[in-house]
């Protein structure tokens, strides 16, 4: 008989033209051994490998082109952190996949609005504390001249206001400067410091200043890398505020371990609540309690300490004292 395909597995027959052979009603079918056309063998195997030749270049394509998207993507993440970081000056490349380019372009329109606005912002905080210096000099100088004549118990009293009135303005003009200078500063003259023979010349210091007060020290022989000036801003920043608000006594420790030094300044005074503790970060911040304007200072202090912490990659921590009052902790990076 004529065959006609296999079904199944089996071999179907036709007797004639359209009809299937078959006895009695029943299919006629073949249960012999298998025979494989080799010719359609070779045409399974080149359509097999065909779709598995397609199959795996569109795997190839997208792959590629997820992978270069991810590459974008993660250049767009590094450079928000690193404008995050202070680093405004952060572009991207805006030769990308359409869903990528407008984020882009609008990235680099940002970074360029908050360069300009710090840039503003530098010059002007400069000119003023600049501009401020001239006419404290003159009020200084006529303010000499006039200490020189004789006046009356209630005019020395009012001479002796206008010059505290000028130093405190003298010294705010220096602590916006120190700030800014600070904050802006991008690259920094390093070297090796010992920094408990930095704190006992700075003990020295304020308890001749703050005579009324007890200040110990607690100093491990410790060494780092870091800009002398900015080490002894931290210091002092710290140590005076905390001589104005303890009541008794302040305590300095500072602690060498293998890769950090710590600093700790503790005072027996009111302390600072946990809600206020990263509200004095920040410049000018005046709290309700006993840290207020009254014991003098503009709230730069603390702020100038936490910038120059920040750009030495260290890390500072407020909390209670073991006398009630406030400590600041300092780590740095040996």
């Amino acid at each position: 008989h004529e065959w006609l395909e296999r079904r199944d597995g089996f071999d179907v027959y036709a007797i004639d033209e359209h009809s299937l052979a078959g006895v009695n009603g029943l299919l006629m079918v073949s249960d012999g051994p298998d025979k494989t056309d080799p010719q359609e063998l070779a045409e399974d195997f080149e359509s097999l490998f065909l779709l598995a030749f397609i199959f795996i270049a569109i795997a190839v394509v997208l792959y590629l082109s997820v992978q270069r998207i991810a590459s974008q993507v993660n250049q767009l993440s590094e450079a928000s952190q690193a404008l995050a970081s202070g680093k405004l000056d952060t572009r991207v490349n805006e030769t990308m996949p359409a869903p990528l380019q407008q984020m882009a372009a609008s990235f680099n329109h940002m970074a360029e609005s908050l360069q300009h606005a710090r840039q503003q912002q530098q010059v002007m905080a400069n000119a003023i504390a600049h501009e401020l210096r001239t006419p404290l000099t003159r009020i200084q100088l006529a303010l000499g001249i006039l200490s020189e004549q004789k006046h009356d118990e209630m005019t020395i009293g009012l001479h002796q206001d206008i010059i505290r009135y000028a130093v405190d303005m003298e010294e705010l003009a220096n602590d916006i400067l120190t700030l800014q200078r600070v904050d802006h500063t991008s690259e920094v003259v390093t070297k090796t410091v010992e920094v408990d023979e930095l704190v006992k010349q700075r003990h020295l210091e304020f308890q001749r200043l703050f005579g009324q007060l007890t200040l110990t020290t607690d100093l491990q022989n410790t060494t780092i890398n870091a800009n002398p000036r900015y080490l002894q801003l931290i210091i002092d920043n710290l140590v005076s505020n905390a001589c104005k608000y303890a009541n008794t006594k302040v305590h300095i420790k500072l602690k060498c371990l293998d890769t950090k030094c710590i600093l700790s300044v503790e005072d027996d005074g009111e302390g600072i609540l946990p809600p206020q503790r990263k509200q004095i970060l920040e410049p000018f911040a005046r709290l309700d309690n006993s840290r207020s304007r009254q014991t003098g200072g503009f709230g730069l202090g603390l702020a100038i300490v936490n910038t120059i912490i920040k750009k030495m990659d260290g890390k500072l921590t407020i909390d209670i004292s073991d006398s009630g009052g406030a400590r600041f902790v300092v780590e740095l990076v040996r």
